[in-house]
């Protein structure tokens, strides 16, 4: 973006006004300035500045080589010389201007909040008539390029009346073009009441009544997503597979629909103040997300008995839908993959006796949960049972505890045979008589992530263990086979439904994804995609956007083919996706069911 008008000739003139008896230095450097030598201007000054130090005439001569800076498009020098000056010469003449000269650069620099910043000091400090129609006018040609918290970060700071009302107008402006109507109308009240005989009184009208017409037309999906904090990636992963569903799929006959995207970073306050905003400001009734469990919980619960449908895409832990009959769960869940693994080594593999061993994290507890409620259908047992400390590396105590209670066990069962009592106690006799023996135990099933699980695999082999090792989705990784080498063989995990890349609808949206966010897709990328798909399937085949026909759409999907898999809802609205067992081999994961 060029601002034109910036930094005029005038500015040489007030420079030399403001010099009496101006040094031979001062007054050729001037001169350079006023022919356009903005080069020669800067070595001339620098020169002499580092000859003679900081003299008297440094304070003339450092607003005029920082004002030549800038022309030259040296802004970070330009921006450090401003900073050193306000320090040394805090009451200078010149500090409202430099402020000025400050907030140009920035605007070239794309910095828009930042210069209108400046140019609100140089107008609080105070500045000539010329400069305060120079600061009102590149306000206003900077307004349009704002993004949108831009807006509502200038709207939190202490800006100068005159600049706050230009933002608030040019504010309310761009929430109309982006679709936001509700919160449009919000802001629109709001400036009336601050501003009340603006300029822009009549624009803001007819603004107001070209977006009442459009939105007869527009329907709007709220994105509740982490776009900052720690989990950005996974959250701006889902927007914008959201956003590309929303631009391919259309509806016809005129209705378009648009995003809201409001940032939850992962935090539940952030996701319960961003829900309250989309639902009262924006008056939003279709929302995809929240997408960690916990912020979708969140949401699910401050849409009770709201006329409003939530489908998250991502969120795992098992529940969330049962909050209410306008809630959607899309992914599979953690439980889902827990009696997954549980059946299949049941039915496929024949084993009757099983070890847990899982962090203590919500995912592990809910894993090791529903693996238990899978084997007590069928009234088989947990032998032994340990949690251990995320990310520890000392498993010594929980190993010691397994091998104590499969050694219990073995001697039941060898007393058993020879027809004797064993008492529950193990011996000191039998204790340094299985001391270096192998114990073995049918299945030891392991829910963890990759890091934890690279660390406990081979503590199974070390502690003299024989068992199948039995995974979850976070043994779905690279780095399990790459450091768990010969440890993680054989090993039979749960996941999620695999992408199938080589199909063409996967292929057309890698490329167009590709094309429009210039990175690869990925499976939390098509969850977005698919759930803003059957949202916008729903309101195709309702011809409407009104929740309650959305939510009986979606309650009655079944085998929907998306990129993330086949979905299909159950009653309780959790979503019945495919998932999968694979095996763990030299060649890599291979799915066996």
């Amino acid at each position: 973006m060029k601002i034109s008008r910036v930094i005029p000739v005038v500015a040489v003139f007030l420079l030399t006004s403001a010099v009496c008896g101006a040094t031979t230095t001062l007054d050729r450097s001037i001169r350079l300035y006023q022919e356009g030598k903005y080069d020669s201007t800067i070595t001339v000054i620098r020169n002499y500045l580092r000859r003679s130090g900081q003299k008297e005439q440094s304070e003339q001569l450092v607003p005029l080589v920082t004002e030549a800076l800038v022309r030259q498009g040296e802004y970070v020098s330009a921006h450090r010389l401003f900073s050193m000056f306000r320090i040394r010469y805090p009451q200078s003449p010149f500090i409202a201007r430099l402020w000025y000269v400050e907030g140009v650069a920035l605007a070239r620099e794309e910095k828009f909040a930042e210069a209108i910043t400046a140019f609100s000091m140089a107008l609080t400090i105070g500045v000539s008539p010329e400069l305060e129609s120079l600061v009102i006018e590149n306000t206003r040609k900077i307004c349009p390029r704002l993004a949108n918290e831009e807006f509502m970060e200038l709207s939190s700071r202490d800006l100068d009346g005159r600049l706050l009302e230009i933002v608030k107008f040019y504010e309310v402006e761009q929430l109309i073009s982006i679709g936001q109507f509700g919160k449009a109308q919000s802001s629109a009240d709001e400036f009336r009441t601050r501003f009340p005989r603006s300029r822009y009184f009549s624009s803001l009208r007819d603004l107001m009544d070209r977006a009442r017409e459009a939105q007869k037309s527009t329907t709007q999906i709220g994105i509740l997503a982490p776009v900052s904090g720690d989990e950005a990636e996974i959250g701006k992963r889902v927007v914008q597979g959201v956003q590309l569903a929303i631009a391919e799929l259309q509806p016809p006959g005129g209705q378009t629909v648009k995003s809201v995207i409001l940032d939850t970073r992962g935090s539940m306050i952030a996701t319960a103040k961003k829900t309250k905003e989309l639902l009262d400001e924006h008056k939003v009734s279709l929302v995809v997300g929240p997408v960690l469990s916990q912020t979708a919980t969140v949401t699910a619960a401050m849409l009770i008995d709201k006329p409003a449908v939530m489908i998250s895409p991502t969120a795992t832990d098992e529940g969330i839908a049962d909050i209410g009959n306008n809630i959607f769960q899309m992914n599979v869940t953690i439980g889902v993959l827990g009696r997954k693994i549980a059946r299949y080594a049941i039915e496929n593999l024949a084993i009757k006796e099983f070890v847990i061993m899982a962090p203590q994290t919500p995912y592990g507890e809910i894993l090791a949960r529903s693996f238990k409620e899978e084997l007590a259908k069928r009234n088989l047992d947990v032998v032994a049972e340990e949690y251990f400390e995320e990310g520890a590396n000392d498993y010594r105590e929980q190993f010691n505890r397994i091998r104590h209670k499969l050694l219990v066990r073995h001697l039941e069962r060898v007393a058993i045979e020879r027809g004797t009592d064993f008492k529950g106690t193990i011996s000191r006799r039998d204790s340094i008589l299985y001391l270096d023996s192998t114990l073995a135990v049918g299945g030891f099933f392991m829910p963890a992530d990759a890091e934890d699980v690279v660390m406990l695999a081979p503590q199974v082999i070390f502690h003299r263990i024989r068992t199948q090792l039995l995974g979850s989705s976070g043994w779905h990784q690279e780095k399990v086979i790459k450091d768990g080498k010969r440890y993680v063989l054989n090993t039979m995990i749960s996941t999620s439904f695999d992408l199938d890349q080589n199909r063409k609808e996967w292929q057309t949206f890698a490329k167009n994804y590709k094309s429009r966010f210039n990175s690869e897709p990925d499976r939390i990328a098509a969850l977005g995609y698919d759930a803003a798909a059957m949202i916008m399937k729903a309101i195709r085949e309702t011809g409407s956007d009104n929740p309650d026909r959305i939510r009986d759409v979606l309650s009655k999907t079944t085998r929907y083919q998306g990129l993330s898999g086949v979905v299909s809802f159950e009653p309780d609205r959790h979503a019945n996706s495919e998932s999968a067992v694979y095996k763990i081999t030299n060649d890599g994961f291979v799915r066996v069911q």
